[in-house]
């Protein structure tokens, strides 16, 4: 009876894991350049059942709970959408932009950069933009061109091209933000990247599959909230009612 509260209390902390994931995936929506979130769920525990006989004969195996063990990305291409501002970029297929930040380089699909005081490409919130040549692109004004491998232009002038970097295992990816990532290494310099000039890649979010997947999460939830109770109700008898007899 007992094994029942392990199995659904774990039932309820796995499709609380996939909600929040769900949450902030709907909450990142419009946000340029962010990759869903998938928690997937495992079981442990395994254990045998045998036939209460002179032999125990087994006769199958049942897992004791479930767990959400991991958070997956999901690196797919995002919508992509023509804005007409000239520091506006997106990698078409794989690839990411490398920016400087404070703790170390930053690896984005996010390309809605700006030009900062001291004349600095950077992305708001993370940092200067980098370049192929591994140093901060200063263009000195926002009036620039592009050409389709990144390569940057001031008044017709030569300013920088964009580091463009892919990864063999985006496992090797840690999250540092809603549209950010750190690696410990492997980070290898495109050396024809496929950049669009004044577009922006969107989420891969697909915001009607969320919400399907949201109602689908809550109902297990509340299954497994109803079923314990009723067996904290059941035991609840059974320590007080059966007791007596």
């Amino acid at each position: 009876m007992v094994r029942g509260f392990y199995t659904l209390g774990s039932g309820m902390l796995t499709q609380t894991r996939k909600l929040t994931a769900i949450s902030n995936n709907l909450a990142n929506a419009e946000t340029p350049g962010y990759k869903r979130n998938v928690v997937s769920a495992s079981t442990f525990g395994q254990m045998v059942i045998s036939r209460l006989d002179s032999q125990a004969t087994p006769i199958g195996s049942m897992n004791l709970a479930t767990v959400a063990d991991r958070t997956d990305v999901i690196h797919s291409q995002g919508g992509l959408k023509d804005t007409g501002r000239s520091l506006d970029f997106a990698v078409k297929g794989e690839g990411f932009f490398a920016v400087q930040g404070n703790g170390g380089t930053l690896y984005t699909r996010d390309g809605s950069f700006n030009v900062d005081a001291n004349g600095y490409l950077v992305l708001d919130g993370m940092g200067r933009v980098l370049g192929r040549d591994g140093r901060p692109i200063r263009p000195g004004t926002d009036q620039i061109t592009a050409d389709s491998e990144g390569n940057l232009f001031a008044g017709g002038n030569p300013v920088g091209s964009l580091a463009v970097v892919n990864f063999a295992d985006y496992n090797s990816l840690k999250p540092a933000g809603e549209n950010a990532y750190t690696a410990a290494g492997g980070a290898a310099l495109m050396q024809n990247p496929s950049v669009l000039w004044k577009t922006t890649e969107g989420s891969n979010v697909d915001e009607a599959q969320e919400m399907t997947n949201a109602v689908a999460s809550q109902r297990e939830l509340q299954t497994c909230s109803q079923a314990l109770k009723m067996y904290d109700q059941i035991l609840s008898m059974a320590v007080t009612d059966i007791a007596k007899v």
